[in-house]
């Protein structure tokens, strides 16, 4: 449940916007308004369009736009009563509003991930010249040693870490044995450390909400955080709040699938991966849960039926196509197998990505189907990447037994 991240949309942008000056109502007015103006627009074109036209034409066209008046507001609330039972809608459970703002009144040089910096850049642009630059945040986020020469340099007052978080796993855990830094907020979207003594604070947020089903999203998604954090007593804890308080919502479900999933339990994971597809078949997050599960449980030829399914919706994503590789490799489907990971590669390569795990398990599938020149080429790719000894003396011993096997190529 992807909040204001980089590359957020117009529509995102101008919701942003309408939140600053309105408030939650703010961001659902503006939201609408991006829907219908364009709605309303082509409406009076046609108007303006028909008046230089004769007068039987101007009688038709009125007809048509009423009857095409009827029909979009008939859609428009079809589509609406859908969104309302699907959508998320408040912002809280979008980008990390109260994290922003609790650290937007703190002063001093602030530390964000990448999430967060987008986040800003949406709600609290100001907070950005206080922070180190999108290229220096990555660095610093992924080098524990780096972060630390960067805060000495010119220290820091404050970190927030917003969702995704996996990215900022080195930063917390180095910050979990630095006695200079505590954890002084956790809520749905994210952390918030402050260097100094003093109280620490590290209860979830429980802001009220206008539905149930917000406060079932806001629940699972809090459930997530903790399970990042390694607290996965009150991860469970939070899940079956969620799941208590909504229990046929998909995103519900398919959040409480992804917990079963971290937590390694299979048996759930597909019970609840099916329960959220039962509730809404078009997921994909909760069909590629109920594949991983099926593979990790050893239902290989459901795995590998769900995963087609799956590939047929989500043909470029990443995980998928890892997941789909991984499925084809246990139903011994090379061929499956190699179409993923060719896949991978130009993806890697197009996003400039370190390509060097795609390359082995090419050259191991290529080796599989007994193609050796394919195989070998995907080996001497690996070797050119970034590899421990062990695994630069495994490669090289599976291209060597290749040579040896045939020597020709």
């Amino acid at each position: 449940m992807a909040g204001c991240r980089e590359g957020a949309g117009w529509i995102d942008r101008i919701a942003a916007v309408g939140y600053a000056v309105g408030g939650l109502l703010g961001a659902d007015v503006a939201r609408a308004a991006c829907v219908a103006a364009p709605v309303l627009a082509a409406f009076l074109a046609v108007s303006w369009i028909a008046r230089k036209l004769s007068l039987d034409f101007q009688i038709r066209i009125r007809w048509g736009l009423a009857i095409a008046a009827m029909v979009v507001m008939g859609f428009g609330a079809f589509e609406g009563f859908q969104a309302f039972q699907r959508d998320i809608r408040d912002i809280r459970l979008l980008a990390p509003v109260d994290l922003l703002k609790t650290v937007g009144n703190r002063d001093g040089r602030i530390f964000i991930n990448s999430p967060a910096l987008s986040a800003a850049s949406l709600l609290l642009p100001d907070l950005i010249s206080r922070a180190p630059t999108a290229e220096a945040i990555q660095t610093l986020t992924s080098s524990p040693v780096r972060w630390r020469e960067e805060d000495r340099r010119d220290p820091f007052t404050a970190i927030l870490l917003t969702v995704p978080l996996e990215s900022s796993l080195p930063l917390v855990e180095m910050l979990g044995s630095a006695p200079e830094w505590h954890l002084t907020k956790i809520d749905n979207q994210g952390l918030l450390y402050r260097r100094g003594k003093g109280a620490e604070d590290t209860s979830s947020a429980k802001p009220m909400f206008a539905n149930k089903r917000d406060t079932a999203l806001h629940a699972a998604q809090t459930a997530m955080v903790m399970h990042f954090l390694g607290k996965n007593k009150d991860a469970r804890e939070w899940m079956a709040k969620a799941r208590q308080t909504a229990p046929r919502d998909p995103l519900v479900l398919t959040q409480s699938a992804t917990l079963a999933a971290a937590l390694k339990q299979w048996p759930t994971t597909k019970k609840e991966a099916e329960l959220a597809l039962r509730e809404d078949p078009s997921s994909t997050q909760a069909r590629y849960l109920l594949a991983l599960a099926l593979l990790e449980t050893g239902n290989i030829s459901g795995a590998a039926e769900e995963s087609t399914n799956l590939s047929a919706k989500a043909s470029n994503t990443p995980s998928v196509l890892w997941l789909q590789a991984r499925i084809s490799r246990e139903a011994n489907d090379p061929t499956t197998e190699i179409a993923a990971l060719e896949k991978l590669l130009a993806l890697a390569q197009k996003q400039k990505e370190e390509p060097t795990i795609i390359h082995i398990h090419l050259a191991q599938a290529w080796a599989k189907r007994g193609f050796p020149t394919q195989a070998l080429e995907n080996y001497n790719a690996a070797l050119k990447g970034n590899l421990t000894p062990a695994q630069r003396t495994e490669l090289e011993n599976a291209k060597g037994t290749i040579q040896d096997r045939a020597p020709r190529y």
